[in-house]
């Protein structure tokens, strides 16, 4: 229990076991200075105080008894709850969360690139100058921390998103300017420098995993703006490719949660494509199972390390506690008008039971 600055002084000096006057003397101050700040008539210049804690053999934060913090230990607890809360779709308690972490530890660039991650998640538009002055501030950070660049990197991957979001094409480009390009990012460069096995391993396997992600959202993107330009077939195309990469960096659907809501959601792109395209009923058919699949198996997934060539060593992202999300969303997916014609049919209607079991 935190006690008041008198009180303290009298404590340690008693514990010292030195009186009023070899403690003023000390210090070059009377002695009834001091019995004034024992008594909490005044207190110590601030100049003193440095001289003061040197006398008791402390350091100033626990003279004035600043709260010490573990700051790795209360980053990782936070991040546990902050996990925690995504998964179970608390995400409206998620700013709060790292609003009060970034109020703790200030300069933690860790903590601030969480919280800014958050505002963007939640709301670009709503919380774009909150984005954008945490993302400068990451940006132009002088931080020792290793992990720097990693920050930095969402720092501009965020704010470039959220100019754009917000209509600011000239200033999301100057933003996406500041990446560097793929062929000379950092884990390409580590595996030409160095050779430790352990190194190679998690450095390879952890591009890996992202590049499969992105990829997922680069073909998402190209859905969303191609279709007019290349055709619905051109995008069908990417979106088969996409899902044999994934299936075989993830043989037998070993893969985390999210990764098999992406399977889930190109499987599900490319049956939908089909019936635009030539109403083929088997590959409708084998894409939607495919995507039940993926689905019903994002429900049980642990957490674990793959050992697949690819990304072995990576360790998977669990099923939240509602486990449910991806499947209730191909549920209703599945109620789209686009698959009317099928709905009448058995195996239509096998995999409505299945996700519905």
């Amino acid at each position: 229990m935190k006690i008041s600055l008198s009180n303290k002084l009298k404590e340690l000096r008693k514990a010292k076991n030195v009186s009023q006057e070899k403690f003023a003397e000390f210090l070059g101050v009377s002695f009834q200075t001091v019995s004034k700040w024992e008594n909490n008539v005044t207190s110590p210049d601030i100049l003193l105080l440095p001289e003061i804690a040197r006398y008791f053999g402390i350091t100033v934060d626990e003279l004035l008894q600043v709260e010490q913090i573990d700051e790795d230990r209360y980053f990782e607890e936070c991040s546990l709850k902050a996990e925690k809360l995504f998964r179970d779709g608390k995400r409206a308690e998620l700013i709060p969360l790292w609003l009060e972490a970034n109020k703790k530890l200030p300069n933690d660039i860790r903590i601030k690139e969480m919280l800014m991650s958050t505002y963007f998640d939640t709301d670009k538009v709503k919380y774009q100058n909150e984005i954008i002055e945490l993302g400068t501030e990451i940006y132009n950070s002088d931080t020792a921390d290793g992990c720097s660049s990693y920050y930095k990197g969402q720092a501009i991957t965020e704010v470039a998103q959220t100019y754009y979001a917000n209509g600011n094409r000239e200033k999301a480009d100057k933003w996406a300017r500041k990446a560097y390009q793929l062929n000379h990012c950092q884990e390409m460069l580590f595996m030409q420098i160095h050779d430790e096995e352990d190194w190679l391993l998690e450095t390879f396997s952890f591009a890996n995993h992202w590049y499969m992600e992105t990829l997922f959202y680069m073909a998402m993107r190209l859905n969303e703006c191609s279709v007019k330009r290349y055709g619905e077939e051109y995008v069908q195309r990417v979106n088969k490719a996409a899902a044999d990469m994934f299936e075989i960096a993830y043989p037998n659907d070993d893969m985390g949660y999210e990764s098999l809501q992406q399977l889930c959601i190109l499987h599900r792109c490319i049956a939908e494509d089909e019936v635009i395209l030539k109403n083929d009923e088997n590959v409708i058919r084998y894409h939607l199972s495919r995507a039940a699949e993926c689905a019903l198996k994002s429900m049980t997934v642990k957490s674990h390390a793959l050992t697949h060539p690819l990304v072995c060593g990576w360790m998977t992202a669990a099923a939240p506690s509602d486990n449910m999300q991806v499947k209730r969303a191909l549920r209703e997916e599945l109620n789209w008008d686009c698959f009317d014609a099928y709905k009448h049919k058995d195996w239509f209607i096998e995999l409505i039971d299945k996700l519905e079991a």
